[in-house]
């Protein structure tokens, strides 16, 4: 995986004054994130699989968390962070629905 995000971060693009940036989110496996060359791995949280209701909507919920976190100015790294945050808490809930709870968010 590593390899093809660096494949991928260097593809043309049309706008060649900023690097392209590269995600790949692998489930319970480490994050990668690649820029200028540069291949950095952010690993998960671990969850227990009884604590696994429903993996739909944990994609969008680690975009819709990503983009949370960089509209609000964090850095990359916060960004996954709280992507992958927002992930966790979803696939423990069924369908993509919020928990009834305040989710614990100490990992962010």
């Amino acid at each position: 995986m590593k390899e093809i995000a660096l494949k991928i971060a260097a593809m043309p693009k049309v706008n060649e004054a900023k690097p392209r940036k590269v995600l790949i989110t692998q489930g319970s496996q480490p994050t990668i994130f690649v820029e200028n060359g540069v291949v950095t791995e952010f690993p998960v949280l671990p969850i227990a699989p009884e604590q696994i209701v429903d993996t739909n909507g944990a994609g969008d919920a680690f975009v819709g968390g990503f983009l949370a976190a960089l509209v609000n100015g964090k850095s990359t790294a916060e960004c996954i962070k709280t992507g992958q945050y927002t992930a966790l808490v979803i696939i423990q809930q069924p369908g993509c629905t919020l928990p009834s709870y305040a989710p614990d968010a100490a990992y962010l």
